[in-house]
């Protein structure tokens, strides 16, 4: 039933791309009644947008006219049923349904024959069609693109199947709950997205309190905050002191608040460059990795803990932001305090976030589902076809985080609420009550999964067309001819590497026969080739945008990797820190990358890298249709945050897209309740039956036994 939520995404996409204009063949499979209203405006819909339409329907159908349209043909697939044996076969359906029946037997006796009357009118249809080769091999020489059914009657999945072809189904609900997974809630999120279109000259001016987060989580908020500006509404930006990327003059069309703090700007970047050099380089033991790991830690949360103390404690400026009558809270949780702020000020909250290592946030706060053998967690490299090893490893993965979550939050970040609330509060029931989650991926980067309805995809939505690179740099890549050129950049935070390391590359760019354009502000290597030029920084989408580049080499951070997959490049990974080495993993995966460990490749591992990317089509190929996936969306998604925060503000929050699991606990959300009743029940039928067993036993062998003694 994946393929249905699956399905159903694709199908908003047909009707939503107003500007989409691409025409092909359309085979369409309806229902009845009411299945064919919906069918039928779908049908008009694309027919209208100049796509080809085939109907096939049956000889027995009492709704459908093969005449109806003139603009779409039909194929009648004989059947012996008329269409009034159909039309009976609902009514009695119907006098069922709507009076009482004298007992449950009685109800199932005439289920029974409803369900063998409809089975049977199911198969005679589809042994007409399949046994039909003429037909089959007519609706095979017209190479349609897609098979678009009411599964209504049975068939037209198989068909699809045997046309080889993809599918997709419209569909309300089955009558057994049981066939629906936790897809099912994507397919209430797309329905809910077709909103966006619908919605898309609704023009609502509000204000915003936006709480950023550093160095590339800036710059996705900054482009959410201009998209706000643009339509009109207020943006108030909170920062504290220390912040070293943000600056409060960065635009005059928005107000900045400061939460002075202690620690300075170069205080947060050397807390960044230590954690940058624990990950780079290898340690000498798992017990001096977990010490570094933990002195990290407790600086991080220590700066945590110092805003939160400073903010909350700050009656003024709170009265201030409560005074403000802010619609909206937008945050990305790179800092603590976004989410106790919104709901101290009473605020809906819109949270902008890539993921946590083991998807523990998520997970146990935003209750998203995550089943462990098709999910790898953040932090395991794994894909989704995991063997059974890994899928243990994944679970135990799990269970790990979860503990170390349960642990350190109840320690460190409930203590922390509870104080700043001056009452019992929880981070992870805190955070849970974000109205909507930004997710900074879509579907060309990750792999199928479930997810909920007010968790919504803005992967990319810093991505825009290349703009003409400056002068100088123009003139060096148009020196490249055929070859083409390389851009490489480990990202702004990467200011310096070892000299080994820094020489290494230098070396094997040297050796590559495309140009190099390399991002890099440290110290310059010794052996740096005249085909190589270095540059503080460089203006990577437009570079990536342009016709001669062939091959990005990229530390894996998620804003790379979608400019990437925007302009359809391939990649050469060396990933560094946090979730890049995953990030490249699912690229490997898509077929357009292939990854180098930094510590240990040479120059040659780096060439041939980039030669295999280069030489291989297969690479171009794949970063071309994760680009078509990318750009195949019914809006942009920037418009689609904007669209959401909007949404938000609208209607006071969007509670009601947060599933009954967050009210439930641990053991009613796995229905162990459910279980146990369940097991007692059978244990205490199981009893009651052993122990009429003994009595009817003991009665018959003492009757015996008294028998025998009257003998």
């Amino acid at each position: 039933m994946f393929c249905i939520g699956h399905s159903v995404s694709v199908l908003v996409l047909v009707l939503c791309l107003a500007q989409h204009t691409y025409s092909g063949k359309v085979l369409l499979w309806p229902g009845e009644y009411s299945h064919w209203l919906n069918m039928k405006n779908i049908m008009t819909a694309l027919l209208e947008k100049g796509h080809q339409i085939t109907v096939l329907i049956h000889s027995g159908t009492p709704t459908i006219k093969a005449n109806q349209s003139s603009n779409c043909s039909f194929e009648i697939i004989p059947v012996s049923f008329t269409p009034q044996d159909t039309n009976d076969l609902v009514d009695e359906m119907l006098l069922y349904s709507l009076y009482e029946h004298d007992s449950y037997i009685q109800a199932f006796l005439k289920i029974k024959a409803i369900f063998e009357k409809t089975i049977e009118k199911n198969k005679e249809l589809c042994l007409a069609l399949f046994k039909n080769k003429e037909l089959l091999e007519k609706l095979r020489r017209a190479q349609y693109d897609v098979v678009v059914t009411d599964p209504m009657f049975f068939g037209s999945e198989l068909l699809a199947e045997t046309l080889d072809l993809p599918f997709v189904i419209s569909f309300r609900a089955s009558f057994e709950f049981h066939l629906l997974p936790a897809m099912f809630c994507i397919g209430h999120s797309v329905s809910v997205l077709v909103l966006v279109l619908c919605l898309a000259q609704h023009t609502y001016s509000g204000k915003v309190l936006l709480w950023p987060g550093e160095y590339s989580h800036w710059l996705n908020m900054k482009n959410i905050m201009t998209a706000l500006l643009e339509k009109g509404h207020q943006i108030t930006v909170l920062i504290h002191s220390g912040t070293p990327t943000i600056k409060a003059n960065q635009s005059s069309n928005c107000s900045f608040e400061i939460i002075p703090v202690s620690f300075t700007p170069q205080d947060i970047n050397d807390l960044v460059d230590e954690m940058l050099l624990f990950s780079l380089y290898e340690h000498d033991s798992y017990i001096q990795a977990f010490l570094k790991i933990k002195a990290i830690f407790e600086k991080t949360i220590e700066k945590n803990k110092e805003l939160c103390h400073i903010l909350f404690k700050n009656k003024e400026l709170l009265e201030k932001l409560r005074r403000a009558q802010y619609d909206v809270v937008v945050a990305d949780p790179m800092y603590l305090g976004s989410e106790l702020l919104a709901e101290t000020l009473d605020l809906p909250l819109v949270i902008s976030y890539r993921a946590s290592y083991g998807n523990t946030v998520e997970r146990l706060c935003g209750q998203l589902p995550a089943p462990p053998s098709y999910v790898p967690g953040t932090g395991v490299h794994y894909t989704d076809e995991m063997d059974f090893s890994q899928r243990l490893k994944n679970s135990l993965f799990y269970f790990s985080q979860d503990m170390l979550f349960h642990i350190f939050g109840t320690m460190i970040l409930d203590t922390l609420f509870t104080e700043m609330t001056g009452k019992p509060t929880s981070f992870c029931e805190v955070i849970g009550k974000a109205d909507i989650w930004l997710i900074r991926t879509y579907w060309d980067f990750e792999y199928p999964r479930p997810f909920l309805p007010n968790f919504k995809f803005v992967g990319g939505l810093h991505c825009k067309p290349a703009k003409p690179l400056p002068e100088d740099m123009e003139e060096f890549v148009q020196t490249s001819g055929e070859d083409g050129v390389v851009v490489f950049s480990l990202g702004s935070m990467v200011k310096n590497l070892t000299k080994e390391r820094r020489n290494t590359i230098a070396s094997a760019l040297g050796q590559v026969p495309q140009k190099v354009l390399w991002r890099y502000s440290g110290e310059k290597p010794d052996t740096l080739a005249p085909n190589t030029r270095v540059y503080d920084w460089i203006p990577q989408n437009d570079l990536l945008g342009h016709p001669k580049t062939k091959v990005f080499i990229t530390h894996g951070g998620t804003n790379g990797i979608y400019e990437g997959i925007y302009h359809g490049v391939p990649m050469v990974g060396i990933p560094l820190f946090g979730d890049q080495s995953g990030n490249m993993l699912h690229m490997k995966t898509k077929g357009a990358a292939v990854i180098l460990d930094f510590n240990h490749f040479q120059a040659q591992d780096l060439v041939d890298a980039v030669n295999t990317v280069v030489k291989d089509p297969s690479y171009k190929e794949s970063a071309m249709r994760l680009s078509r996936i990318h750009h195949d969306q019914p809006m942009k998604p920037l418009d689609r945050a904007v669209f959401w925060i909007e949404f938000v503000m609208r209607n006071k929050g969007a509670k009601h897209l947060r599933v009954q699991s967050h009210n439930l606990s641990w053991y009613q959300y796995h229905c162990l309740d459910v279980l146990a009743a369940l097991l007692a029940t059978v244990v205490l039928v199981t009893l009651i039956i052993f122990k009429s067993c003994c009595f009817c036993v003991r009665k018959c062998c003492l009757r015996s036994k008294a028998k025998s003694k009257k003998e």
